[in-house]
């Protein structure tokens, strides 16, 4: 089996963390990106990387882009790591709420989500094997206020992750949720009143951390490589808080 890695939001601070990880292990890569590669530019000529933008809010292109990688590179793909996402960015109640911006952060995490699945479950059935990790957050527990959008995305998408958990189990396919709490990122490309609301939220939570401090990537990368490896055989349909204590 030409084992090979799937990873989405692969430009992102968490996905292109674990794309060097992985490629530093010489790691056979389909990296998926939406419009920019500068994370991962260094990566480019890797013979074991191929890098793909798609849009996985819309289902035709994230299903004909995939099927042409797999066609062109003859890599059989065996584990998926979804990272993809887009956050809430006007820190406002439900009630005073855009539905137009709740609509897009629904649209794009659910169904960006939904149509990754529909593209690449195929492939891990007719393999009879796959391994999935999809990256929720601790906020499908606790909420975020200000943020229901991106907070009831991920809660569906840790949901979804059960069912799937319990309909491919049969095709030999394992499937669970990571859900961190806070993590320090790359916040450069950010605007300053959205800097200002993450300095504001980092601060608060920070108090409530046994271990005060906030989860690495190196701290998301452990226990998702773990979930992936062959080492993992059993566990599945279960979500994992990283929170450093945090209940």
């Amino acid at each position: 089996m030409n084992d090979t890695i799937i990873i989405t939001g692969a430009n992102g601070n968490v996905g292109a963390f674990f794309a060097h990880e992985y490629a530093a292990k010489k790691q056979k890569l389909i990296l998926i990106a939406h419009k920019s590669d500068q994370r991962i530019a260094d990566l480019r000529n890797n013979k074991n990387v191929e890098i793909i933008f798609i849009d996985l809010a819309n289902l035709a292109e994230t299903k004909a882009k995939i099927d042409e990688i797999i066609i062109k590179t003859g890599w059989k793909p065996t584990r998926l790591i979804h990272t993809a996402t887009v956050r809430s960015h006007d820190f406002k109640p439900l009630v005073e709420t855009e539905p137009e911006l709740w609509s897009n952060i629904i649209n794009t995490n659910i169904m960006g989500t939904f149509n990754l699945l529909k593209s690449v479950l195929p492939h891990f059935i007719a393999n009879q094997y796959g391994k999935i990790v999809l990256f929720a957050s601790n906020v499908t527990r606790i909420g975020l206020p200000k943020g229901s959008a991106y907070s009831a995305s991920k809660a569906a998408i840790a949901n979804l992750s059960r069912t799937l958990a319990v309909e491919e189990a049969n095709h030999n396919i394992i499937i669970n949720t990571v859900s961190p709490g806070p993590i320090r990122i790359d916040e450069s490309s950010f605007s300053e009143s959205y800097r200002k609301f993450r300095e504001e939220y980092y601060e608060e939570k920070l108090r409530e951390i046994p271990l005060k401090r906030c989860a690495t990537f190196g701290d998301l990368f452990g226990i998702c490589n773990f979930l992936l490896s062959e080492d993992n055989s059993y566990i599945t349909g279960e979500e994992f808080y990283i929170t450093g204590g945090k209940l």
